[in-house]
């Protein structure tokens, strides 16, 4: 039996392969949100004057849980990283999730055999959801 289950796993290995369409996704909403005028959002001051803040509601905006959620899966990523980083299992990483070898190609660039491609993927996974259980994104203990 697995540490983890399946629906995780795949969770954690799809914000792997979308980190860097994630990333982008979070800058651009972002640069919007902050390069826009007040007008272009169309909420102004419900009170009785009618006054707006428009910086406040650009911050509000910045904070939309959706995108805090993203940020948090970023850092979870860019620290999985890290902490792989300069070793053999990063270079799977680097190879498997950025730049979508297959097992095969990894297997023979890392001169390394198909239990322990498995094994070090395995590990990987396991770091990462580690800090996805700490960032509250999921809950290991979850049975579906």
């Amino acid at each position: 039996m697995s540490i983890i289950n399946r629906e995780i796993y795949k969770k954690l290995e799809w914000h792997l392969f979308h980190y860097f369409d994630i990333r982008r996704e979070v800058k651009e909403y972002r640069d919007t949100v902050l390069n826009s005028s007040p007008p272009e959002f169309g909420e102004w001051g419900g009170g009785v004057s009618y006054h707006s803040d428009p910086t406040a509601i650009k911050a509000i905006r910045l904070v939309k849980p959706e995108i805090q959620e993203k940020e948090k899966w970023i850092e979870i990523v860019e620290k999985t990283k890290a902490h792989f980083e300069n070793t053999d299992k990063g270079r799977l990483l680097q190879m498997k999730y950025f730049d979508e070898e297959g097992p095969g190609y990894i297997q023979r660039k890392l001169h390394i055999d198909r239990a322990t491609y498995f094994r070090w993927k395995n590990e990987i996974i396991l770091y990462m959801a580690l800090l996805a259980q700490k960032y509250n994104l999921i809950d290991i203990e979850k049975v579906s």
